[in-house]
């Protein structure tokens, strides 16, 4: 049987073996790393015009959808991408694009629609 224990903030995990000879797997040690060694790996790349947040009691999600969409076979076919996000995480994103798009708008550089009488 496997018993988890917490110590020090760190999840450590008991794996039992022969004759009751246990093995401690420090988890929070294999994922320690230095935040110079990140490199993002950006496989997939969509664009979204419109997008759906869903709540549920667990975590957040949002639908990124490109619209209009294709009609095939009588019906519009929408692609999408879906990601899902803690309560934390949409915290986060939600005040991150708040901050970018009021500092870019403060800034004069956020594209604007402008009537032909405008200009």
């Amino acid at each position: 049987m496997t018993k988890i224990e917490k110590e020090e903030s760190i999840t450590k995990e008991e794996i039992p073996l022969k004759d009751e000879e246990m093995v401690k797997i420090d988890i929070g040690e294999l994922y320690k790393f230095d935040p110079k060694d990140i490199t993002p790996d950006i496989s997939i790349v969509r664009y979204s015009n419109i997008a759906y947040i869903q709540v549920t009691q667990r975590d957040v999600y949002i639908d990124f959808l490109e619209m209009p969409g294709i009609k095939k076979e009588g019906k519009v076919l929408l692609n999408g991408t879906r990601i899902y996000m803690s309560f934390v995480a949409a915290k986060s994103l939600a005040e991150a694009l708040l901050g970018v798009l009021e500092q870019v708008h403060s800034d004069g550089k956020m594209e604007k629609y402008l009537s032909k009488g405008e200009k």
